[in-house]
């Protein structure tokens, strides 16, 4: 197993019908490689205890969320994971969240779906560059775009 610092935590999350941001403000937090083979991820993420209602709700209906990682420096690209909350634990003046998760995509990944969606739309030459390097930046929009497809992929009903 390979143990990474959590540096950021974003959870995507399906409300009526859309996929919304919502940043998790983190006191501490770890993300571990189980390195099995299957992708198979725990992140631990040390919230401030008033957040225990909602990730309580989370764990209790079994519901699955998309998480949006950024691991060891904050200049690195995020992740996108599929999770589910695994336990909560009281802490002095926090709690820990405890997700089992999926790594979905990496930055390798996105390039070659946003790559994909650009030679769909009909760019090409200059402007396919132009094109990949601005939608690239824009880490919102892609991420938000995965989440909706994890979503569709495990049976959710996204609008649009």
């Amino acid at each position: 197993m390979k143990t990474f610092r959590l540096v950021s935590l974003h959870l995507l999350l399906l409300e009526n019908g859309r996929v919304v941001k919502s940043s998790v403000l983190l006191n501490d937090g770890l993300i571990i490689n189980r390195e099995e083979g299957n992708g198979s991820w725990l992140v631990e993420a040390v919230v401030s205890a008033n957040k225990q209602a909602f990730f309580q709700k989370m764990l209790e209906n079994d519901e699955l969320c998309v998480l949006k990682v950024v691991i060891t420096d904050k200049n690195n690209d995020p992740a996108i994971m599929s999770a589910k909350v695994r336990t909560i634990t009281e802490l002095s003046e926090h709690i820990s969240v405890l997700f089992d998760a999926s790594m979905m995509v990496g930055k390798e990944e996105v390039s070659s779906l946003i790559l994909e969606e650009l030679i769909e739309d009909g760019f090409t030459g200059d402007e396919l560059v132009k094109e990949f390097t601005h939608r690239k930046e824009d880490q919102i929009e892609w991420s938000v775009k995965i989440a909706e497809k994890i979503y569709r992929e495990n049976g959710l009903k996204i609008d649009g």
